[in-house]
């Protein structure tokens, strides 16, 4: 007797134990049925809390994006060759070892610490990262700021760089983490969004500032990065821990009372629901993975779309653009003012590109939207190239000029917010970390190495190739649009379990938009079972 005893308290918990994750998985697949009926603006009226702290980190983001441009934006202003530079047949320019530096040492810093911050903010938190990377960002821009010798100014655009860096992991991983599934594809295009205000906002300084005879021509420059860092510090220190930090230390009540911080008390059990579910099979998953699985035959397609496209992102002519439009412009003929003032029409057209994209990225997809941005790219590629062969022809500079300021809008509307997309969509569950880690890696690499080789290409005093560099950017393009044609499958409103699922049947990507997967089938089953049930308070204990 006391021996069935025994077993049987052996036994009770275990069975509790099972029931419990049962009805906790139940409630998951409800959940999961719930998102996927609701649009994007549904969403964000459903879920306010979140979707605020989205838009912070979308914010915080601004700063990223500023920095990127205002560090290059400097090169095209008069000034700042004349304090750095040398003279150059009747005109200063900066020595092109010095471009390179410029643009290449710091996306190099912020590759690698891109990469490494993932293991301060798994070990401390999301959070405490964040705050300290904002404080540490201040005395970098001082040093930018009151730079009179090159080497202090590329120091402090490196330790800023070290800083931004993490911001482009930690406020990505961020949103991925705690935005709901209706709102995933819109809060990475808004990521892309912040990419583009702060270029935006920094050609504007530059309009007003750029033809000063004194150092405040690209000083000034630097100020709105003081703004941005410092409004942010406000607010960081409340920003709600990640649940899945807490998850991921076995500390569920914490992941609960953070989750209330960003929705409502029903809401926080559902979504605690879901995101338990998800942690804990992508824990049983993850245990002993490495580098190697990303490539054996089960995940190589996944892994090879994932890095093809964050390498197609800097290799279809956005860095060129971003970087040298402004000094194209100049060299083309036109004022200091007026290609400052075409710029920033370029910048707008950017936002406005993005803000679209919002509209398109669920309606048509992500697989139509690649094609379509890709297409778009190669012809304007193509007609840039070919229209600013000639340098001595004005109408020809003049279309050259025009279509790279259309660049902007097509690059943001079309394939720009994509790669990330679905760097988070498409690879598994159970390897994404390192997955997104190599493919951040690859897209920081070669954006560094047009940081280095353009100014050797572009430059008058080297390669003075001009606008004849998008003949490169117009064949990848159309290169691109082949492969992904049969690489890329369609994502859009899809759960990364029936992502999961597709890829194991090897399902032809082009199929994928019709397919009716079994997730689906079941998750619409647990919601009609669980539909009279007004919440999931019985699932996680308040405390």
């Amino acid at each position: 007797m006391a021996e069935d005893l025994e077993g049987q308290t052996d036994v009770a918990p275990a069975a509790s134990a099972a029931s419990d994750f049962n009805t906790l998985e139940a409630a998951a697949h409800a959940q999961q049925k719930i998102e996927h009926e609701l649009t994007k603006w549904q969403a964000m009226k459903t879920y306010p809390k979140a979707t605020l702290w989205i838009l912070f980190n979308v914010w915080m983001m601004v700063l990223l994006g500023y920095e990127n441009q205002a560090g290059g934006i400097v090169i095209s202003i008069p000034q700042f060759r004349k304090d750095f530079g040398h003279f150059y047949e009747g005109s200063y320019v900066l020595d092109t070892n010095w471009q390179s530096i410029i643009y290449g040492v710091p996306m190099a810093v912020m590759g690698v610490t891109s990469f490494g911050v993932s293991y301060f903010s798994d070990r401390f938190g999301r959070r405490i990262i964040m705050v300290l990377m904002l404080i540490l960002t201040v005395p970098s821009i001082a040093m930018e700021y009151v730079a009179t010798d090159i080497h202090v100014f590329v120091a402090g655009k490196c330790l800023n760089a070290l800083s931004l860096g993490c911001f482009n992991t930690l406020c990505l991983g961020y949103v991925s983490e705690v935005a709901p599934m209706a709102l995933r594809g819109w809060s990475a295009s808004a990521c892309s969004l912040s990419m583009c205000i702060g270029p935006f906002v920094c050609y504007l300084i530059n309009n007003t500032t750029a033809s000063y005879d004194t150092r405040m021509a690209y000083r000034a420059v630097f100020i709105p990065q003081w703004i941005f860092s410092i409004s942010c510090l406000f607010f960081a220190p409340f920003l709600p821990e990640s649940p899945y930090y807490y998850f991921n230390k076995g500390q569920d009540e914490k992941a609960l009372a953070s989750l209330k911080k960003l929705y409502n008390p029903t809401q926080a059990q559902q979504q605690y629901a879901l995101m338990k579910v998800t942690h804990d099979e992508l824990k049983q998953i993850t245990e002993g993975t490495s580098y190697l699985d990303c490539f054996k035959k089960k995940d190589i397609k996944r892994t090879y779309l994932v890095l093809f496209g964050l390498w197609m992102s800097p290799m279809c002519g956005v860095y060129f653009v971003a970087s040298y439009a402004t000094y194209y412009y100049q060299l083309a003929g036109m004022s200091t003012k007026a290609s400052y003032q075409l710029s920033c029409g370029g910048q707008a057209m950017s936002v406005v590109g993005v803000i679209s994209s919002w509209f398109i990225l669920d309606r048509f997809g992500r697989r139509p939207l690649m094609f379509f941005g890709l297409g778009t790219l190669t012809v304007i590629n193509f007609v840039i190239a070919g229209a600013g062969s000639d340098t001595t022809n004005p109408t020809g500079m003049q279309v050259a000029t025009a279509f790279m300021s259309m660049y902007n809008f097509f690059y943001n509307m079309g394939i720009g917010p994509l790669p990330f997309i679905l760097a988070a969509e498409i690879s598994s569950v159970s390897l994404r970390a390192k997955t997104m880690a190599m493919g951040m890696i690859v897209s920081y690499a070669f954006s560094c190495m047009w940081s280095l080789v353009l100014p050797y290409m572009f430059n008058p005093d080297e390669g003075n190739m001009g606008s004849k560099i998008n003949f490169i950017f117009a064949g990848l393009c159309f290169l691109a649009i082949f492969v992904f044609y049969f690489i890329q499958p369609e994502t859009a409103g899809r759960s990364f379990e029936e992502i999961d699922e597709m890829y194991d049947k090897n399902i032809p990507p082009r199929q994928w938009k019709s397919y009716k997967t079994e997730k689906q089938l079941q998750s619409e089953k647990s919601f009609f079972d669980l539909k009279p049930e007004a919440s999931h308070d019985e699932f996680v204990e308040d405390e």
